[in-house]
């Protein structure tokens, strides 16, 4: 969990990693754009306050640099959610809603991986 309370700042939500295929890059611009929309930070660094995180499959699955490696250990040893672009932006929203609320944010991403990503993102925010 992130030391500030989000009302006190926007949410801020980190993108880690670089989509190796057409689709998982549409559906990472998608994103971060919805998210942006709903006045939510996106970055693509991590510095400062990070209060969810967008990774790449292969980051999930282990297939990433060092650096990509060493910044996953420290998003979850804040107790950051982690997620793949499976999480929907009404996903995104209630871990974050939870996280303001002192809730230890959990995004099961197994929810997300049946449904098809552009209803679930047509019908957020």
């Amino acid at each position: 969990m992130t030391t500030s309370s989000l009302s006190d700042r926007p949410a801020r939500v980190l993108f880690l990693g670089t989509p190796s295929s057409t689709v998982a890059l549409d559906r990472w611009t998608e994103l971060q754009e919805r998210l942006d929309l709903a006045g939510i930070e996106t970055t693509t660094a991590f510095e400062g306050e990070v209060d969810y995180a967008i990774l790449t499959e292969d980051i999930l699955d282990g297939y990433c640099t060092a650096a990509e490696a060493l910044t996953l250990q420290k998003l979850r040893a804040r107790g950051i959610t982690c997620a793949s672009t499976c999480a929907g932006p009404e996903q995104i929203l209630a871990a974050l809603a939870e996280a303001s609320a002192d809730v230890a944010p959990v995004v099961p991403i197994s929810v997300a991986r049946g449904r098809t990503y552009g209803r679930a993102v047509r019908s957020a925010v």
